[in-house]
């Protein structure tokens, strides 16, 4: 069954790749990837992890359905888009022409199902048997989700002290901290358990009111979104409620942090900020029909329209330079094998450097990118880019696949996916440079944390000649 439901999403993502390739329906193609998308996450949630799903709706939302609102509605003709420049640049068969194949493209390599011989390993009785060795190791290591927890809470007031080349990885350190999160939930009942769930909620939260960024709220969440409903069964009017509503969150959120932010960064002297938060909120709740009008939704719209710096790509190259054969790109990637002291002046991620080669802006002072969309056609035209693409979800896929195989001998390695995709989540708003350094320097980052904490990550399970038996080698606690 779960293998029909995971070929019907593949044969679905095909069919639209290639409407897109002869058709102009990229509005209707565009609404149908999100339907259908959204019912594989329902369909699967609970059944095993999303996270390569959300990461494919997240692209789709911001690389195609709001592009389409851009063309339809936000365009030359709407007195905000002309004020603020943020119609698209490029006609819509242009945009559309390059994007729905590639978004798709990208889809179809991502959620391929993740196999081992005859098993689905994200999902089905084989990620029930995972999650069962999961929950036995907790119950020898009670302890050891508070001890993760508590290293990185503390590692947190350290990151803006240390100096940038170490800075990644004590924002790893600082990430770990949901990694013990789900220790804790994972955990047998204990007396402080749902106490230490909320307040790590509060403090991540109060963090994120403080310094008005919600990047980690939002994102984090969305990693960890399918964990907390494995091993539970909910009707699908159940999951599609708690969606919904985990959508009206994230676009009350989203209203709020834009004028919570045009406050407190505009005047650093603000007796309350959690307080002034909480009324920005409750008024935008009062004021729900303003959030969703035209004028009301505009700077949703300006915050999710990645489609907006694609096309600011895709009106310069090759008009005013010309595709580099991937030139940039293969710096880039070299960029994340090699560490910062052995090359000073190696790219950064950030979205600086590659605006300024790729779009031709120089920002400073806020950050935006132009996402590996943009980079494939600048690198490689319409069907290189559409190649690169796919084989950039290629990559994510064997990465995401290799913790799955892992974690048949090292169960414990599965609660730490959000460390290492919290990055991959968002990608789409950024660059090549970011998938690549979040996955191969977390992947170096649990390897050595393996080596000096062996007992965080449990024993090691051994797979006997016997199908389906295992034993196990004890790891010093």
């Amino acid at each position: 069954m779960a293998s029909i439901r995971n070929n019907f999403l593949i044969l679905s993502l095909i069919i639209c790749f290639l409407l897109s390739l002869v058709t102009n329906w990229y509005t209707e193609i565009s609404i149908f990837l999100i339907i259908i998308t959204i019912f594989a996450i329902l369909d699967k949630l609970g059944k095993g992890l999303v996270l390569r799903e959300l990461v494919v709706l997240h692209t789709i939302f911001i690389c195609l359905v709001m592009p389409s609102v851009g063309y339809g509605v936000y365009n030359h003709d709407n007195y905000l888009a002309r004020i603020f420049y943020r119609y698209m640049l490029v006609p819509e068969n242009v945009y559309f022409g390059f994007t729905l194949p590639a978004v798709c493209a990208f889809s179809i390599s991502m959620c391929y199902p993740i196999t081992k011989k005859d098993a689905i390993l994200d999902e089905g009785n084989s990620f029930k048997n995972l999650l069962r060795l999961v929950r036995n190791e907790l119950i020898k290591r009670t302890n050891t989700g508070i001890i993760i927890v508590a290293t990185g809470v503390m590692t947190f007031f350290f990151i803006g002290l240390v100096p940038e080349s170490v800075k990644f990885v004590v924002t790893l350190l600082f990430f770990s901290s949901f990694a013990g999160i789900l220790y804790i939930y994972y955990s047998p009942p204990m007396p402080s358990k749902n106490i230490l769930l909320v307040l790590f909620a509060l403090f991540i939260m109060g963090l994120a009111v403080q310094s008005g960024v919600f990047t980690v709220v939002v994102y984090m969440g969305i990693t960890l979104f399918s964990f907390l409903f494995l091993g539970r069964k909910f009707a699908l009017w159940k999951k599609l409620l708690v969606f919904v509503i985990g959508v009206f969150i994230l676009f009350i959120v989203q209203n709020v942090k834009t004028a919570y932010r045009d406050v407190t960064w505009r005047d650093n002297v603000v007796d309350n900020k959690t307080s002034l938060f909480v009324d920005i909120a409750i008024d935008k709740l009062g004021n729900i029909d303003k959030l969703i009008d035209v004028d009301g939704f505009f700077p949703v719209y300006m915050r999710t329209n990645q489609g907006y710096n694609i096309s600011v790509v895709m009106r310069r190259i090759p008009a005013q330079q010309e595709f580099d054969d991937g030139s940039h790109l293969l710096a880039t990637a070299a960029s994340a094998l090699v560490p910062r002291f052995l090359w000073p002046d190696k790219p950064q991620a950030g979205g600086k450097e590659s605006m300024k080669y790729y779009a031709g802006f120089s920002i400073e002072g806020w950050s935006t990118n132009v996402s590996p969309l943009g980079e494939a056609y600048a690198s490689f035209g319409p069907v290189g880019g559409i190649f690169y693409m796919f084989v950039l979800g290629l990559f994510i896929r064997w990465v995401y696949k290799r913790v799955f195989v892992i974690a048949q001998k090292l169960p414990l390695l599965v609660l730490w996916m959000p460390v290492l995709f919290y990055q991959v989540t968002y990608s789409m708003e950024t660059d090549s440079l970011q998938i690549f350094n979040s996955l191969l320097k977390g992947a170096f980052f649990l390897w050595l944390l393996y080596k000096l904490v062996p007992a965080w990550f449990g024993n090691v399970v051994k797979q006997s000649n016997e199908r389906g038996s295992f034993r196990r080698r004890q790891v010093p606690a």
